[in-house]
């Protein structure tokens, strides 16, 4: 919403998710509800001392799936397509309460590792993976001229 004068106001939405024009906050309140946000996103943030031992890694050929978890439940996952000696990373996804806690970096490393050690040529069509990739140039060699 703007105020005409070239200004930005930031509104909260209605009970149904719209804005109503009628809440809107000043700078000064915008700026202490980010604070607090970002607050609050660091405490949930922080990754327990003993998160590494508790998750495990597997594959399901039957699936398609590398799954990361966690006392027997599933809460993360790259998705795959095999085609003869190629793989195909699809995408990653965590469950909500796992998210920023670097579970889906843990999860594309291990892969990436235990791809490496395997026969096949890597694509990748996954988003998460690449910007992974890009960040970790060690794992760049496991890309062909496709990716």
């Amino acid at each position: 919403m703007s105020t005409g004068d070239g200004s930005e106001r930031f509104e909260y939405a209605d009970r149904a998710g719209y804005p109503d024009g009628s809440g809107t906050l000043d700078e000064g309140t915008a700026a202490l509800v980010d604070e607090v946000t970002a607050d609050a996103l660091r405490a949930v943030d922080t990754p327990s001392e003993d998160a590494d031992a508790e998750i495990e890694v597997h594959r399901y050929d039957d699936r398609g799936v590398f799954a990361a978890t966690l006392e027997g439940r599933e809460i993360a996952t790259v998705r795959f397509d095999v085609d003869g000696d190629r793989i195909t990373l699809i995408t990653t996804t965590v469950e909500p309460e796992f998210r920023g806690r670097g579970i889906a970096t843990d999860l594309i490393a291990d892969v990436l590792d235990r791809l490496r050690d395997g026969d096949e040529q890597l694509t990748v069509l996954c988003p998460v993976v690449t910007a992974f990739i890009e960040g970790n140039p060690e794992y760049s060699d496991l890309l062909g001229s496709d990716r």
